[in-house]
């Protein structure tokens, strides 16, 4: 229901929604038309303040901080004015006001029996605290998760000002908790073994991965599900990613049980996750058919071979995610498991955690690429293993990790349509077609908006160009979002698509970052001159626009497609991604 300007006299009984954006609604459903932004954080505020008066300095604090603009008690009179006229639409000019009360130097929301979804939440949350202490686990599961539905999105969505902020801070860190406490009531119900607690809480666990309490309950869950090696894979990422990003080891709940888990696991690896996924390339898996059957008949192979197939694709264009579904489909191919692996700068680091996930002790893990290489090879021989090899950035850091005993094979992602693989079978993944990309945008953005504005999605899918990154973003902007429209996030004006195609902390852009700071300055001249080429050109338009010679623009296109970020046409011809171009023109500047 679109909001109205209809108020609610005495405002009984009208519902708030402010886990997600910031709503209002009458008891007979009617929207209530809450305001501009800063409107509804004054509003939240008072709301929150449970009918205790807020000095009017706090709420200046509250809005703008130490830095409040010159007129920032006028704007809270202003506010407080309209908040009055909603509330109380049929108030006589003079008459004082019974709803929104100025009182002991501050102002005061004195609703009747107002539901505010944040303390139904914490009332769920206590109460599921209370009866899982009283032991009635099942109970416990049910409230709790009635507590979590009640989240749409972000809390206080959009409000500005530091007390919204803090106040998201400390409703994420209860829902956090909370969705940990709800996964641990599960398995101990043994939920998991009835629905897919697995794969959500995989989900949960790699969108939180310094939370470690996320992932002792991954690991117990993988063990329980005989996968005790994915579990220990789960810990050394882990591992990895807290020594990484904040200099710490893993506490001691989590250390207790990889040692526990380490005692009972056998040397034969079960089905490995690793800690590496492209971002963005989660989300539904929707028109790679054709390239997963291609890549699953390639690591079939012949009987005794050792196959091998290398995916390259620019960057967003989820290899990862390709790679990683077509080893799902292949398990029944490699009975000892699929191993999976993150690389990087040299090899040494990613041997040493497969060695170890293959169930070799630590102290057996000897130093140097050459050593672990050797251990690496004799703990593979006689097995059939499935090696998922994420990220490999050259020939020299990727050759040690492939497996040479017939019977396992490896399926290696990477960004250089350059790397040499001796005997590999090398497979671009391409952009989606306008169906497929279509079809994602409306699986991540959700099935309202594709029925209600399925124009509008064409349209931000078109302007995606099959990129499935830029899909997934914009899809979850949508969804966290509801009050933006799907042509607002399509539109030409602004700072161009990129600054818009951007959510979770994440952004199209990053990934053309990242490959444009590895060109040498004549590869990065040729990108920066190719967003302004019609698409379809040679070395010859390139060398015109650099004024350069031909042998000159031919190497720099040669670096620019090895990088992923240029397509090789046909004839010797050459195309950019819209999304490239966009990029080199509005982040790099003219050539």
């Amino acid at each position: 229901m679109a909001e109205t300007e209809r108020g609610c006299p005495l405002a009984e009984g009208v519902r708030f929604r402010l886990l997600g954006p910031m709503t209002a609604r009458t008891a007979d459903g009617a929207a209530l038309a809450l305001g501009p932004n800063q409107q509804r954080a004054l509003l939240a505020v008072l709301l929150l303040r449970a009918g205790r008066p807020v000095p009017v300095p706090e709420l200046c604090d509250a809005l703008w901080g130490e830095r409040p603009p010159a007129r920032a008690v006028g704007t809270v009179r202003t506010y407080a004015s309209r908040l009055r006229a909603l509330f109380e639409p049929d108030r006589p000019a003079r008459a004082p006001a019974r709803i929104l009360v100025f009182a002991s130097g501050g102002y005061v929301l004195r609703l009747s029996r107002p539901a505010v979804d944040i303390d139904e939440f914490e009332r769920g949350l206590t109460d599921a605290a209370r009866l899982r202490t009283a032991g009635a686990v099942r109970q416990a599961y049910r409230t709790r998760e009635r507590a979590l539905a009640l989240w749409t999105g972000c809390p206080l969505a959009g409000l500005p000002g530091p007390h919204a902020e803090a106040r998201r801070d400390r409703l994420t860190g209860l829902w956090l908790t909370a969705r940990e406490a709800h996964f641990h009531d599960a398995l101990e119900l043994g939920l998991d073994r009835e629905t897919p607690a697995v794969p959500a809480l995989r989900a949960f666990a790699a969108e939180h991965p310094l939370r470690e309490g996320a992932q002792e309950l991954l690991m117990r869950a993988l063990h329980r599900a005989g996968r005790t090696g994915e579990a220990l894979a789960v810990y050394e990422a882990t591992r990895e990613t807290l020594a990484l990003e904040l200099g710490a080891t893993p506490g001691p709940g989590l250390t207790a049980l990889h040692r526990t888990l380490r005692s009972r696991s056998r040397p034969t690896p079960r089905p490995l996750a690793g800690a590496c996924a492209e971002r963005g390339a989660a989300g539904p898996f929707v028109g790679r058919d054709a390239e997963s059957d291609l890549v699953l008949g390639v690591l079939a192979g012949a009987p005794g071979a050792v196959p091998v197939a290398v995916l390259t694709g620019m960057p967003g264009i989820g290899k990862t995610a390709l790679a990683a579904h077509v080893a799902e489909r292949a398990r029944g191919l490699f009975p000892d498991g699929v191993l999976r692996a993150g690389l990087g700068a040299g090899a040494a680091a990613p041997l040493g955690r497969l060695v170890r996930a293959l169930g070799a002790p630590e102290a057996a893990v000897p130093e140097g690429t050459e050593a672990r290489a050797a251990l690496y090879r004799s703990l593979l021989a006689g097995r059939r293993v499935l090696l998922l090899l994420d990220g490999a950035l050259d020939t020299a850091g990727l050759l040690p990790l492939l497996p040479g005993t017939p019977g396992c094979a490896a399926l290696v992602t990477s960004a250089s349509r350059g790397l040499v693989v001796p005997g590999a079978r090398p497979v671009e993944v391409p952009e989606l077609d306008d169906g497929a990309a279509l079809e994602l945008l409306g699986a991540v953005a959700g099935a309202r908006r594709a029925r209600q504005d399925p124009a509008g999605l064409r349209e931000l899918a078109r302007l995606c160009a099959g990129l499935p990154l830029a899909l997934h973003l914009a899809g979850r902007r949508l969804r966290l979002e509801p009050g933006l429209s799907a042509a607002e996030l399509a539109s030409p004006g602004g700072t161009g698509p990129l600054a818009r195609l951007r959510a979770d902390g994440r952004a199209v852009e990053d990934g053309f970052r990242r490959r444009a700071q590895g060109l040498s300055p004549g590869a990065l001249r040729a990108l920066r001159a190719t967003a302004t080429a019609p698409d379809r050109f040679g070395p010859a338009e390139v060398a015109a626009l650099l004024a350069a010679g031909e042998p000159e623009a031919a190497g720099a296109i040669e670096e620019l497609v090895d990088s992923g970020l240029l397509a090789p046409g046909v004839s010797g011809r050459y195309r950019c991604h819209p999304l490239v171009r966009a990029f080199a023109r509005h982040r790099l500047g003219p050539a």
